[in-house]
């Protein structure tokens, strides 16, 4: 055979199989990883339900805690930036519907998703890159090796950890979003500030608070889910661990976005909840 013949060149139809199979295999990791941790917790054992509890709480420590300065600077621009807009868009005589504005755009949906996003960004890659390093130093191997179970030891703690930090943060950057929006309406006006926060106050309603835990719930979840699986997916070779890092973080953002505009679509078709 010459060494000068073309590469062979693949079908349509065979770049359409090969990307079945890897979604395929993708969806069956994420449910095994999903199964089995959940199993995991389940287990008997209660000197390892106590470790295991304390690597949660370690955590949410670094899940929550450590990241309310950014939260803080995030929030508060992003109520600021939408108190102005909606200033010199409406004027004076609508500052009652800026502040509606400020709680159906930041607190029904900013305020879970951009969370979620600052998370997956930070902690995230934190956990793919924690896992992916442990995998291609052979640790995962030793835990098990050792009789520890790695998806108790490993995934469950961090799905803990980022299930309980996103309600957590998303209330603070909902707070943090209306001082910041308060803070630009009376740097604007003073005597206008009393009616941002009228509108703040008529805009929030009871049926908002079952959509803001859904959805903080749920993508605090997605985060931990798919970022473990991801870094228990590296396999032997270091450059894998930067590559599933990305890939995890990728993920995790597409799929928050997804569950965010389902959640919302569903949760007022389902209730049939009237907007303020």
């Amino acid at each position: 055979m010459s060494s000068d013949a073309e590469p062979r060149r693949t079908s349509t139809l065979e770049e359409i199989g090969a990307t079945t199979l890897h979604l395929m295999r993708v969806a069956g990791g994420l449910g095994v990883t999903w199964i089995s941790a959940f199993r995991a917790a389940r287990a008997p054992g209660a000197g390892a339900r106590a470790v295991c509890r304390g690597i949660a709480l370690r955590q949410i420590f670094y899940t929550s805690f450590q990241a309310l300065g950014l939260i803080s600077v995030v929030a508060m621009f992003i109520g600021a930036t939408l108190i102005v807009q909606t200033e010199l868009l409406a004027g004076a005589f609508e500052r009652e519907t800026a502040g509606r504005v400020l709680v159906a755009i930041v607190l029904r949906e900013l305020a879970p998703l951009v969370t979620a996003i600052l998370v997956a960004g930070r902690s995230g890659t934190a956990i793919a890159t924690e896992l992916g390093v442990m995998r291609v130093n052979s640790e995962v191997l030793a835990l098990a090796s050792l009789g520890i179970d790695p998806p108790r030891f490993l995934v469950w703690p961090r799905i803990v950890a980022t299930i309980v930090s996103l309600p957590i943060l998303t209330v603070y950057f909902s707070a943090m979003a209306v001082v910041g929006g308060s803070i630009a309406a009376f740097a604007m006006d003073p005597h206008g500030a009393p009616d941002w926060l009228a509108g703040i106050s008529a805009g929030l309603t009871p049926v908002d608070l079952p959509l803001f835990l859904t959805k903080a719930v749920g993508m605090g979840g997605i985060v931990g889910w798919l970022c473990s699986y991801y870094g228990l997916d590296v396999g032997t070779s270091p450059t894998e661990v930067p590559i599933k890092a990305s890939r995890a973080v990728v993920q995790t953002l597409l799929a928050c976005i997804i569950f965010n505009a389902v959640a919302t679509v569903l949760f007022y078709w389902v209730s049939g909840a009237r907007l303020a």
